[in-house]
C-alpha cells in the first residue's frame, strides 16, 4: 500500500472521528434543551420518556441531575435542589464536574444563610481545588461565615470595572462587608445601589 493511500485514509479517519464527535455534541444539545424544557414545564412524563430515550442516553446521570438542578435553580425550589446535592454528594464525580456544581452548591447555602453547610462546602471546594473562581469564593466566605471585612477595599476598588451583570451581587458583598465593620451608613448605600442595579437588569430583559 503506497503512503498515499494511506495518508488519505488517515485523512477520511480523522474526518469522520470529526463528524461524529460534531454529531455527538448536536444530538446532546437538542436532547439538553428538550430535557430543560420538560423539567420546566413539570412535564414527568416528557422528561422520563426523553431521559430513557436512545439520545437520552447520551446524557450520563450526572448530566440529568445538572439539568434537575438548574431548572429548580430557576423556580427557587429549594426542596428540590437539596435533595439533588445529597445526589451529587453519592456520584464519584470527575474534577471538571466539581468545579461545575460545588461552587454553585456553595453559594446555595450562602443564599440560605445556612453557614456550617456553606463552610463544609468551602472545605470541599478547597480540599479537591475546583473553585472556578476562587477569589469571589474566598470574599463569599469571609463575608457572609467568617463575619469579616478583609477584602472590603480592594472588592470597592474593582467596582469601577465590574460588568453590569456581576455589579448588585458585588455592592450586596460590599455591603455585607460594612456591616461586618459596624459601618452602617455605607452598607445601607451599597444595599441600595444593588436594588437600583438589580431593577435595570430586569427592566432590560
Amino acid at each position: 500500500m503506497s503512503t498515499n493511500l494511506i495518508l488519505l485514509i488517515l485523512m477520511i479517519i480523522a474526518d469522520l472521528v470529526l463528524f461524529i464527535e460534531v454529531l455527538y455534541f448536536i444530538f446532546r444539545r437538542n436532547i439538553s434543551n428538550k430535557l430543560i424544557q420538560a423539567a420546566f414545564e413539570g412535564n414527568t412524563e416528557k422528561y422520563d420518556k426523553l431521559s430513557h430515550s436512545l439520545f437520552g442516553k447520551l446524557l450520563s446521570t450526572y448530566d440529568l441531575k445538572l439539568i434537575q438542578y438548574n431548572v429548580a435553580d430557576i423556580r427557587k425550589d429549594y426542596p428540590k435542589k437539596e435533595a439533588l446535592i445529597k445526589d451529587f454528594e453519592k456520584m464519584s464525580l470527575s474534577k471538571r464536574q466539581m468545579k461545575q456544581i460545588y461552587p454553585r452548591i456553595f453559594y446555595h447555602y450562602i443564599d440560605r444563610g445556612r453557614k456550617d453547610d456553606a463552610r463544609l462546602w468551602y472545605n470541599k471546594l478547597s480540599a479537591f481545588n475546583v473553585f472556578s473562581n476562587k477569589k469571589d469564593v474566598d470574599m463569599t466566605y469571609d463575608a457572609y461565615v467568617a463575619g469579616g471585612h478583609k477584602y472590603l477595599e480592594e472588592l470597592e476598588r474593582s467596582l469601577p470595572k465590574t460588568n453590569k451583570q456581576e455589579l448588585p451581587a458585588k455592592e450586596r458583598l460590599l455591603a455585607k462587608m460594612y456591616e461586618n465593620k459596624g459601618i452602617n451608613a455605607e452598607a445601607k448605600k451599597y444595599n441600595r445601589l444593588a436594588e437600583r442595579h438589580e431593577d435595570e437588569l430586569k427592566r432590560r430583559k
